[in-house]
């Protein structure tokens, strides 16, 4: 602890990896919990990488959502000789629905205090030690369950930014001197080498190179680092290691793996304490979410520990943390959250908390600090024990369904998911939906159709293009959201046309959405170009476009209409019946 300004402050603690998991602990027997088969998530296949676009991040083309889990110390138990404990751990995490599991990638201990040390010294590696890292991954995918993985930690357990320090020293380094980890030469080239390392490495028990591996959601550059007094110094460094990791490793997503700590109380107006977005832990949330190879901004979520109260100021810090990502068009997740409380008061403030990120502001995840397995001692009193904490347990499950289950918007011409344009038509996909409202940004969308499961409306025409957040209410009330793109066109068809005839061949009109924005159109039938009479508003329906295309008399047979608008497809296939008609195929 450190007093600060007269405020008695406790920054990260215990909530940011400062136990260190003892080595000789037993094993005891597990509390079994049962899976369902829906339970349990698809398996992940190969190149089923999770990618970004824009603000929400997708897998095979659809919004991917998490619930998921802190266990940092899989690697280190499986060299222990736990390998039950990390399997129960895991099987647990399968049976709440959560698919995600943030761990370290890293252990840099001094091998006399700790076996499991994986770096003893620079570019000196433990290989028994890397293949139990490769099995911590196996044992995850195994159970359809990705990782988040971490380079290294603020804090000294598990060796951390001061091992580094201390191996360019030769010595134990004071605490003004941890700063040396982001400027000197040496070490930043040292911690790339490690990097590089793990990229490359493959994997003994799965085969497939850790570049290579779809289970691996994303790399941390680091747990909750911070350099008091220099925020610019971590922002640069931020953005030349995460310049460096785009270059080993194009395939995964790339985040800060910070608390969120920020250096503008302005942009968290109405906190209690504003100590978090001082700067004076040298941390600057918003300016790092402008760094272009920065997929993913963590924050994390202890309230308590940084003088704020759990109800308005970690919904305050919840939102402006979602806000600022979405709006520098990046994701943002929150990677840990915990509570020192007696089991049903914890589910309380743990319900509130996932609502005030995944159902207000459809959060890409949420991260509990920490599921672990029966025999781990709550050495940090932030620890759940499923099923004996069962309020917690039945708040995670019900979360991770919600999560699961959450709506998603489509265009309402191809459904296709998360990209639409301004004046489009939009489809929302979810449950329970009668009797909504939705807001596109915190303007009123209006709706044509809804039918307790699908919901047709309009996109606000000023909406603005970017990251977006659509909100779904009921009696003023927000009971879901869903994560969106606007762009200037999202060019699409729906199934209705006209045929005109004329003598030099026939005018087909298409109705779509999506591309009353354009700048530029050109159309191919069958590969031919072909004129474009009008590509704009049907002036009779919101939200509704039509084309007007001259096609020649000798196209025959199948035509494939394809529709280039600021240089986005658009297609639509049309077929002659035996009437002569055209009628659309799909």
């Amino acid at each position: 602890m450190r007093v600060l300004a007269g405020i008695l402050l406790v920054p990260g603690l215990l909530s940011a990896q400062r136990i260190i998991n003892a080595p000789n602990l037993p094993e005891a027997p597990a509390t079994k919990m049962t899976r369902s088969a829906h339970e349990i998530a698809p398996p992940i296949n190969d190149r089923e990488f999770v990618r970004r676009q824009g603000s929400v991040l997708t897998l095979n083309g659809k919004p991917f959502r998490f619930l998921g889990n802190n266990v940092y110390f899989n690697q280190a138990d499986i060299v222990y000789g736990r390998i039950a404990a990390v399997e129960e751990s895991l099987d647990k995490m399968a049976a709440l629905g959560m698919t995600v599991v943030r761990s370290n990638a890293h252990n840099a201990h001094d091998p006399a205090r700790d076996p499991a040390a994986i770096q003893s010294q620079p570019g000196v590696y433990s290989e028994p030690n890397l293949i139990a890292l490769d099995r911590s991954i196996a044992l995850a995918k195994s159970r359809s369950i990705r990782l988040i993985l971490k380079f290294t930690n603020n804090w000294e357990a598990y060796g951390g930014i001061r091992r580094y320090v201390a191996w360019h020293l030769n010595r134990t380094p004071t605490q003004s001197e941890s700063g040396l980890f982001y400027t000197e030469p040496k070490i930043k080239g040292w911690y790339q080498d490690y990097v590089r390392t793990i990229i490359n490495r493959k994997n003994t028990i799965t085969g497939i190179a850790y570049r290579d591996e779809p289970a691996i959601l994303a790399w941390e550059l680091g747990n909750e680092l911070r350099n008091p007094g220099g925020a610019n110094t971590l922002v640069a460094w931020t953005a030349e290691m995460a310049a460096f990791i785009r270059k080993e490793d194009s395939n995964h997503l790339i985040a800060d793996g910070g608390e969120g700590f920020d250096d503008a109380p302005a942009l968290y107006q109405g906190l209690t304490n504003p100590y978090a977005v001082s700067g004076s832990d040298g941390c600057s949330y918003h300016r790092i979410a402008l760094i272009p190879e920065l997929d993913m901004l963590s924050y994390h979520l202890y309230p308590s520990n940084w003088q704020m109260n759990d109800a308005a100021d970690a919904a305050l810090y919840i939102r402006r943390h979602e806000e600022i990502a979405r709006e520098a068009g990046k994701v943002a997740y929150m990677g840990e959250f915990g509570k020192q409380a007696p089991d049903p008061q914890r589910a309380t403030i743990f319900d509130a908390w996932i609502r005030a990120a995944a159902t207000e502001q459809a959060s890409a995840g949420v991260m509990l600090w920490q599921l672990i397995n029966d025999a781990k001692t709550d050495s940090e009193g932030f620890q759940v024990y499923c099923p004996k904490d069962t309020v917690t347990c039945d708040t995670l499950r019900q979360s991770s369904d919600q999560i699961t289950n959450a709506p998603v918007v489509t265009s309402s011409a191809t459904f296709q998911p998360i990209t639409v344009a301004p004046a489009s038509l939009a489809t929302l996909f979810g449950s329970n939906l009668e009797g909504s409202q939705l807001t596109v940004n915190g303007i009123p969308a209006p709706i044509n159709f809804n039918n307790g499961n699908q919901i047709n409306f309009l996109i606000p025409e000023q909406t603005k293009l970017g990251a977006a957040l659509v909100q779904i209410a009921k009696n003023n009330q927000i009971h879901s959201s869903a994560p969106l793109m606007i762009e200037q066109v999202a060019p699409g068809f729906f199934e209705g046309f006209q045929i005109v005839p004329t003598e030099s061949g026939r005018i087909v009109i298409l109705y779509g959405t999506g591309i009353r924005g354009r700048e530029t159109a050109q159309a191919t039938a069958n590969g031919q170009p072909v004129e474009i009479l009008y590509a704009g508003p049907q002036n009779e329906f919101p939200g509704l476009d039509q084309v007007n295309l001259k096609l020649p008399a000798t196209l025959t047979g199948p035509i494939e209409i394809q529709l280039t608008v600021n240089g986005i497809n658009g297609a639509v296939l049309l077929e002659k019946s035996d009437t002569g008609n055209i009628l659309p195929i799909r």
